[in-house]
């Protein structure tokens, strides 16, 4: 990163729970709370009250058993509202250790999320990679999706959902998807991609575009890749909120030379406006909606206006999920631009430059 840009330190840090703790602070929200809190405590080891609060006694005692007796009687909303602090203090937390007071449902699941921060501490994460073809060419991949895979303690690749999904317990997803865009960027130059390459990336995960993208920029640059050959797709289009942040992180990356693409369209209505308001310079076709599209009338007149409305807007789109040459040659004759999916060739770790013949598997 070049001299003057700012660090993320919230993306640059892994949590990590400190193993030589002694006591855990608690300050629950009500006093009905704080009773079952105390009372589940006691069971494990010995507590004090402390103004607003108690003080568990870890001792000997593993920190586990007592987050997961605490867990046991704490609702949801109650473990989100409970302040706590782990320290090796024996006397009052000084001001920095303040600094890492947080809610007793990040700790519990910081705990649980062990083998996660074990997963983006090691090398245990790997880009397969499925190519988007042009289907006017579809020997030619127009381009790779760069699709982020991990190694269990088994050696078994295995799909990311169950890495987000804690993730987003632990608020770890900062850490995680930038760690994914890195590393699928990295792969990219390293296995000699020649196309274009989309990246996923969660709009959630990046609070200031100018701050949080300045690492992977610099991994782009790093490694030589042409910001004409990067498209940043958004992913879990149908969960945003905030349109208008979402905006003002594709405006940063489309005046960087970057291409932007818009995930799932059809899986909702709000995916719909959503396609009004950002004006992606891609946009990627459901899978639920392409299954079967040239059998169902309300599916293909679906897709029919979707692709007439991107056209106007010059908005290129991709038909994602294909299996079946049926599907493929429907799409074709409604002059979609690309398409992608097992039809062409599965993800694999290495990216392919040519599509001898269509992988039907």
């Amino acid at each position: 990163m070049s001299a003057g840009k700012k660090r993320c330190a919230r993306c640059d840090t892994l949590p990590k729970i400190d193993p030589d703790s002694t006591k855990l602070l608690l300050w629950p929200p009500l006093g009905h709370t704080l009773a079952k809190l105390k009372g589940a405590a006691q069971k494990v080891t010995t507590v004090e009250d402390i103004e607003d609060g108690i003080v568990i006694d870890l001792g000997d005692t593993k920190l586990t058993a007592v987050l997961d007796a605490l867990a046991a009687v704490s609702t949801r909303g109650e473990s989100a509202d409970t302040n706590c602090l782990l320290t090796a203090n024996e006397s009052q937390p000084t001001l920095d250790e303040l600094g890492g007071v947080m809610s007793l449902r990040k700790l519990v699941a910081l705990k649980d999320a062990d083998w996660l921060v074990d997963v983006l501490a090691s090398d245990r994460l790997d880009t397969f990679f499925q190519p988007i073809v042009d289907a006017k060419t579809p020997t030619r991949p127009y381009a790779h999706e760069c699709l982020l895979r991990w190694r269990d303690e088994a050696n078994s690749w295995k799909a990311p959902l169950s890495l987000f999904e804690t993730a987003r317990d632990a608020d770890l997803l900062f850490q995680l998807d930038r760690r994914a865009r890195e590393i699928n960027i990295r792969n990219a130059a390293a296995r000699g991609v020649s196309s274009k390459i989309f990246l996923n990336f969660m709009p959630t995960a990046i609070y200031d575009p100018r701050n949080c993208l300045q690492a992977t920029q610099a991994v782009i640059d790093e490694v030589g890749i042409e910001p004409c050959d990067v498209v940043f797709e958004v992913v879990e289009t149908e969960k945003i909120e905030d349109s208008a942040h979402l905006k003002s992180i594709m405006d940063y990356y489309k005046s960087h030379g970057y291409g932007v693409a818009l995930d799932d369209l059809g899986s909702g209505y709000s995916t719909l406006q959503l396609l009004g308001e950002l004006l992606p310079d891609y946009v990627k076709l459901d899978m639920e909606l392409i299954r079967g599209v040239h059998q169902n009338r309300f599916k293909s007149e679906l897709v029919r206006r979707i692709i007439d409305l991107a056209h106007g807007f010059d908005i290129r789109v991709v038909a994602e999920g294909i299996e079946v040459q049926e599907e493929a040659a429907w799409l074709m004759s409604q002059e979609v631009d690309f398409m992608q999916g097992y039809f062409f060739a599965k993800p694999a770790k290495d990216p392919v430059s040519r599509l001898d013949r269509r992988q039907k598997n």
